[in-house]
């Protein structure tokens, strides 16, 4: 029965909600959070000026406000230079049950990137615990819960080994728009409009607020005001799935100069642990077999 396990599912289903907010190859997400988090001490302040300047330039043709984009354009470029970083994510979000109702469940989410080729994250929730190895030639996933894992040669850049995981599999790791070498170009891929909606504070942090609209999600980040531009808090909310559940991550714990040796990328599993296989998408499989999609 372990054997039959779906390890991607059991990986990050509970974290569906948590792929990144306008990655345009990523499927709809049956799962998000909720923004209420007391981790997040995001305390309004009053909204700057261009806010309202920016939303009727929005609604005059303008895709995205220019204090939006610069901000936006700002933290990609800061990441784009950094050759490796980590950072800490509290992580809640809403599984939307069956009768509709939707139940607020909450995560730690831990990621570290070495540029061009080599990712890790560990995500530890109320559904037990994943880890994700990814080395500059295959991936390895893991879930310490059930004790099995599988793995799989993938392309040799990050960029490269997210489209694949996304094209065939279906799914890609939480906040992963984050890593790619141009965040700006991922994230703006599917935006409808975007605006600056001003200056609030999340965990004691001074941070610019952008909100964004694309077809069938809302997006919103918070981004950091100084000299370390990071991102500091993500809120996504599905707004054409009933109740229009919502996904939250709050991140900290930036470093930028921290070592990432290679022993950091190599899967380091349970001596017991069952290999299973992978298993493609449905779209993925139809295409294969020569359908459409």
């Amino acid at each position: 029965m372990k054997k039959r396990i779906v390890l991607f599912l059991l990986l990050f289903a509970v974290a569906a909600g948590a792929y990144s907010p306008a990655h345009g190859k990523q499927a709809a997400a049956p799962k998000a959070a909720t923004p209420a988090q007391p981790a997040a001490s995001a305390v309004p302040a009053a909204p700057a000026k261009e806010s309202a300047k920016e939303q009727k330039e929005v609604s005059q043709g303008a895709v995205i406000g220019p204090q939006a984009d610069r901000f936006l354009r700002q933290m990609s470029d800061y990441l784009k230079a950094s050759k490796q970083f980590s950072f800490h994510a509290e992580i809640a979000y809403d599984d939307l049950l069956p009768s509709g109702q939707k139940l607020q469940l909450g995560a730690s989410h831990d990621v570290l990137v070495r540029r061009p080729d080599r990712a890790y994250a560990e995500f530890q929730g109320e559904r037990g615990g994943k880890r994700f190895w990814y080395d500059g030639k295959s991936i390895t996933l893991y879930d310490a819960t059930h004790d099995v894992y599988a793995t799989e040669e993938v392309p040799s850049t990050i960029d490269g080994m997210l489209d694949h995981i996304m094209k065939v599999y279906g799914f890609s790791p939480p906040l992963s728009d984050l890593i790619y070498s141009d965040p700006y170009a991922v994230l703006t891929q599917n935006v409808q409009y975007g605006f600056y909606a001003g200056v609030t504070q999340v965990d004691g942090e001074r941070c610019h607020h952008l909100a964004f609209q694309e077809k069938k999600i809302d997006w919103q980040i918070w981004i950091e005001d100084g000299t370390q531009c990071v991102p500091r808090k993500v809120v996504i909310t599905y707004k054409t799935l009933p109740g229009a559940p919502q996904f939250t991550a709050v991140l900290s714990r930036w470093d930028l100069v921290a070592p990432a040796p290679d022993g950091m990328f190599t899967a380091n599993l349970s001596p017991g642990a069952d290999r299973i296989t992978f298993q493609a998408s449905a779209a993925a499989e139809k295409k294969t077999k020569g359908g459409t999609q």
